[in-house]
């Protein structure tokens, strides 16, 4: 079991390896444009080898993090293909540096129901995939279920896999705040099994690829979404050590999204938090990473 972190990529993409050996980050997630523009990644010769040489000699899995503004179920047509031209560019873009693949967020129905856009969403998945044709996984993260969100329940993260035709690259990233406070109740052992128990159910283990390992700001099915430090939220060290004891995380890098203790994001104490709970149930702490995409 990695622990990681998402990292700051300011300065150039290559720089995320010293910032991630700084604070400990055994996996590392990062944007590779801005989070809040449809500008697209604009990465030179020279950083691209910069990064696969970082990479390789830092020996960890790397996962890129989609645009917020991203939506697969917008009724608006740029937006649309301003979504689908993004996660485009972000696979091809991992092809390129030798990620894991995209994790995002498949957007809002804006009021107009899950069953309403499904067609949509699944279509323009494998449109994605289909133009990416690599070895890059497409990876989509449950959401918290406030306005509209797609993808707030297991059920639904199945049915898009399905509709999708369950292409073998199309894989998720639970996030532990979004599930929580949809109301899967992580913060119990009892709690945890039965979430879990949905999921293997509704979508697969195999499928299971990242964990955004957030706590939690917001009460059990409050549906807003927003992280807390480790341990300082409604989960809790209880909670976490529930998580990582269950079996289908015992081989899933766990990526750190948390405000910070001085509120700069991911740190050493919050990495350590979860390496202590890892070390106190006797997980394995990780040997080489597995081999990025050459």
């Amino acid at each position: 079991m990695r622990i990681g972190a998402h990292v700051s990529s300011a300065g150039g993409p290559a720089g995320v390896f010293a910032r991630a050996a700084e604070i400990g980050a055994e996996a590392v997630q990062l944007f590779i444009s801005a989070p809040q523009q449809w500008r697209p990644p604009a990465i030179s010769d020279d950083q691209v080898a910069a990064f696969r040489a970082a990479r390789q000699a830092a020996d960890v899995p790397v996962f890129f993090h989609g645009v917020y503004l991203v939506n697969l179920a917008s009724d608006d047509g740029a937006l649309l293909g301003r979504s689908v031209g993004s996660l485009k560019q972000y696979l091809k873009w991992g092809d390129t540096l030798g990620t894991v693949g995209t994790i995002f967020h498949v957007g809002s129905h804006k009021g107009a129901g899950f069953e309403t856009v499904l067609p949509q969403v699944c279509a323009k998945i494998g449109e994605v995939l289909e133009y990416a044709a690599g070895e890059q996984l497409l990876i989509i993260e449950n959401n918290a279920g406030q306005g509209g969100g797609v993808g707030i329940t297991f059920a639904e993260i199945g049915a898009i896999i399905r509709g999708a035709g369950g292409h073998p690259r199309l894989r998720v990233c639970l996030d532990t705040c979004h599930a929580y406070a949809m109301g899967y109740d992580l913060a119990t052992p009892e709690g945890c099994a039965l979430a879990m128990e949905e999921f293997e159910r509704e979508i697969g283990f195999d499928r299971l690829v990242a964990v955004h390992a957030n706590d939690s700001k917001t009460p059990l099915g409050g549906m807003r979404d927003r992280h807390e430090n480790i341990g300082d939220g409604h989960i809790g060290y209880d909670g976490f050590r529930a998580i990582m004891r269950h079996p289908a995380f015992r081989d899933v890098p766990f990526l750190l999204e948390v405000p910070g203790i001085e509120g700069g994001g991911p740190d050493a104490e919050n990495l350590n938090r979860l390496k202590a709970i890892r070390a106190e149930l006797g997980i394995p702490a990780p040997g080489p990473a597995t081999p990025a995409p050459a």
